[in-house]
């Protein structure tokens, strides 16, 4: 059976509010630079990534209560846009890494980190080598697909 359009939008509506998940009331969030390959699965668990370790590479922490919700008016899609921290989705690294990093993409996760709620890829890896690189995500939306039920 698949869903009208209207119980299909509260999917996201209800996700974005949830304070058990995406909208804690403190202790926000937060967002990881992952770097190693991984191929986005909803099975991943934190201890599947390798996050990134050079020196401006700390986690940010998202902003609480209820995150943004759109719909993407070309796809349909419904979008959550995770609250953005002062500064934005932007890492700077601060000291020349004893080794490069490749950063392959970013991961949602709890305060803690020890619970992974999404992941994706970057278009194009970014290798991080001396300080002064930096890494600007924008910003973090979650997909809510167009027909996520039958």
């Amino acid at each position: 059976m698949l869903p009208t359009k209207d119980v299909r939008m509260q999917i996201g509506e209800l996700l974005a509010a949830d304070d058990t998940i995406l909208a804690p009331a403190a202790s926000g969030n937060k967002v990881a630079l992952i770097v190693e390959e991984f191929t986005p699965d909803e099975n991943l668990v934190i201890g599947d990534l390798t996050l990134a370790s050079f020196n401006g590479s700390t986690p940010k922490v998202a902003g609480t209560g209820t995150q943004a919700v759109g719909t993407d008016p070309a796809t349909g899609q419904q979008i959550i846009t995770i609250l953005e921290p002062a500064g934005g989705w932007r890492w700077e690294c601060g000291a020349d890494p004893a080794e490069p990093q490749t950063v392959y993409g970013f991961c949602l996760m709890n305060n803690a980190g020890d619970t992974l709620y999404a992941t994706q890829l970057l278009d194009n890896p970014v290798t991080i080598s001396e300080a002064g690189q930096e890494i600007n995500l924008g910003s973090v939306k979650m997909i809510v697909i167009d027909q996520p039920l039958s």
